[in-house]
């Protein structure tokens, strides 16, 4: 049965972080590289194993709680504008959920540590990874939320963060408004900031046998997304 408050502590080996997944995060290096790349992960594969703490967490929300209208998302009357690219996704949904995850803080702390080190080709890669694993924990509370919705054949829709595909990450505030206090181990600066750094927050939306749609990279500017990496 599916809780309305859940929160996940994972380990590193969960996360299944392997080479080809090292490679895929540098995709855009070149070849000549991964050999370096590959020596200075082994290299760094220790501190990362001891450092990264994935804890993930999602609040539900059934349909007596929502409503959409025009691009806007309602969660017990709070309101989210979504933009048109996220609202085409998630308008047919029933159910929502609000998630985060987060590593952790000390996979920053040893990158700021290797930058006042000097070095900083080490300090690099490791952020990048850190990046990565933060994205592998919200797959594997993707999977966890699936498999619990599997027993009333309910699908998720992609997941949608702000500051993403046309929501202003603006709308932070709002959306951690609706999640516990310091959930995950996770708060907001003033300016909306997540902390510990590296940490994801969003939407999903769940539906009855609902037909998952793919990401319309194709019409969505945002260069600095990860997805985009992907294609």
């Amino acid at each position: 049965m599916i809780k309305y408050i859940n929160q996940y502590s994972f380990s590193f080996d969960e996360l299944n972080f392997n080479e080809e997944k090292l490679f895929e995060a540098f995709r855009d290096f070149s070849t000549q590289n991964f050999p370096l790349l590959e020596e200075l992960y082994q290299q760094l594969y220790p501190s990362i194993k001891q450092n990264c703490k994935p804890v993930a967490g999602y609040k539900y929300f059934e349909s007596e709680h929502i409503t959409f209208q025009k691009n806007i998302l309602s969660i017990d009357n709070i309101e989210f504008n979504l933009g048109p690219i996220i609202y085409r996704d998630l308008k047919d949904a029933s159910d929502i959920f609000i998630f985060v995850c987060t590593i952790g803080s000390d996979l920053e702390k040893e990158v700021q540590k290797l930058i006042s080190e000097g070095d900083t080709i080490s300090a690099f890669i490791l952020d990048r990874i850190a990046s990565e694993l933060v994205e592998l924990t919200a797959d594997l509370l993707e999977l966890k939320i699936q498999n619990e919705l599997n027993t009333k054949n309910y699908n998720l829709t992609n997941r949608f963060s702000p500051g993403y595909c046309g929501w202003s990450v603006s709308e932070q505030r709002k959306l951690f408004s609706l999640l516990p206090e310091d959930f995950c181990g996770i708060h907001l600066t003033e300016s909306s900031l997540m902390i510990p750094i590296k940490s994801v927050s969003g939407v999903y939306g769940a539906a009855f046998n609902l037909i998952r749609k793919d990401y319309h990279c194709d019409i969505c500017d945002a260069e600095f997304c990860y997805r985009r990496k992907s294609d």
